[in-house]
């Protein structure tokens, strides 16, 4: 049994939350414990581990170089006897590189977005320099966000990896039901539903996702809009403010954080993803999954997942009507609809289930732990030809 330690510095609902939670309930637990150092108790995060009976421990920090929550995480992982080190999100990457050097435990880190990394920020050269030289691997969630990411931070090709996030095609599967859904925020069975589900930040471009609806609903009735998720509560006002101004307030629903992202999906005619930037999108093949045919911005992460036209559609990015062209044409066309919500169900069994993602993590772990006994022994044998010379 080896000991796995996650360390994370947020505790929302967020994709890199959720992956943890897949891999803290997926992993093999005959071969691999799991245990998570959270910044702080409750929230999404906290509560699921709590659920699932996961080891947690909480350390408070004030900075990337605090020495006192550092040596606090230190000791949790000599009292566990901890393996590996797994942290989610620069910061905590950061943290890893530095107690990984303290305690000598192999670690890797994964990055889940280009989000992750801010450049003009404080001490940034000194903490790319310590996820340099610190972590055994580098993760990315996808081969764009690998290529545009590892050179900045001076990583070499051999110290990093892709492993695509996964989702469980048995709770996010096709809709065989008329959705409860639909009923509970009022969507009738004509009306043609478009959904978001996400974080509700700058960074996602909800705006455009809003006047991409005011296009479709002063040209053609009966569309819905609904849009799942939370975030900074003054931007969500900002958004709600432009949707009122839009004309919009009774065609567009903002539900909220909802932990039932399964129900919301099953509920769309299609699902539309307006981002700036993303370095996967763990939405996009949950919609997939859910059979539901997707309009996705060319924005990093929906170009590695899907193929234009094959299981679902691309546009420009930041162009409000491109993808209200690319609902409209799916409106138009249910055996579209039905031949690109196949197909990218398909395409999410093929490449980016939960079991694939775990696995490919425990042999990471399995890697890096070998590489790591193999250091030793090769210092050991050092030491013991250093020691007969001495004799």
């Amino acid at each position: 049994m080896r000991t796995v330690l996650h360390l994370i510095e947020t505790v929302g609902a967020g994709g890199a939350e959720r992956v943890l939670v897949d891999l803290v309930r997926r992993t093999d637990h005959g071969r691999w414990r799991c245990a998570v150092v959270l910044p702080w108790e409750g929230g999404w995060l906290f509560d699921q581990l709590r659920t699932e009976g996961i080891e947690t421990r909480i350390v408070r920090e004030t900075s990337s170089f605090d020495i006192r929550s550092l040596l606090r995480t230190g000791a949790i992982a000599r009292d566990l006897r901890v393996d590996v080190i797994h942290s989610h999100l620069f910061g905590s990457t950061v943290r890893a590189g530095l107690l990984s050097r303290l305690r000598q435990i192999p670690a890797i880190g994964t990055i889940h977005g280009h989000l992750d990394l801010k450049p003009g920020e404080r001490f940034h050269l000194l903490k790319t320099g310590i996820v340099r030289f610190g972590l055994r691997r580098v993760v990315f969630v996808s081969e764009g966000l690998r290529q545009s990411c590892a050179r900045p931070m001076g990583l070499a090709p051999s110290q990093t990896a892709v492993i695509h996030n996964g989702v469980d095609p048995k709770v996010f599967m096709p809709a065989t039901s008329p959705s409860e859904f639909r009923q509970e925020f009022g969507l009738r069975a004509d009306e043609f539903v478009v959904g978001y589900v996400g974080r509700l930040q700058p960074i996602k471009r909800v705006d455009v996702f809003l006047r991409a609806a005011a296009i479709l609903s002063s040209s053609t009735p009966k569309y819905r809009f609904v849009i799942v998720g939370n975030g900074d509560p003054a931007y969500t006002q900002s958004l709600i403010a432009m949707r009122d101004a839009l004309g919009l307030t009774d065609s567009v629903t903002f539900v909220g954080f909802r932990p039932d992202v399964q129900r919301a999906m099953a509920a769309f005619d299609v699902y539309a993803l307006t981002s700036q930037s993303e370095g996967f999108s763990l939405s996009t093949i949950e919609a997939m999954a859910s059979g539901v045919p997707v309009v996705a911005t060319r924005c990093g992460g929906p170009e590695q997942i899907l193929d234009d036209g094959i299981s679902g559609l691309l546009v420009n990015n930041g162009s409000p009507e491109g993808v209200a062209r690319a609902i409209h044409r799916l409106r138009l066309d249910s055996a579209e609809r039905r031949r690109l919500g196949d197909a990218g169900r398909a395409a999410v069994l093929a490449r980016f289930t939960v079991d694939v993602q775990v696995a490919n993590y425990e042999r990471l772990y399995e890697e890096v732990l070998t590489s790591a006994m193999t250091r030793l022994t090769i210092a050991d044998n050092h030491l013991g030809v250093s020691d007969r010379r001495a004799e």
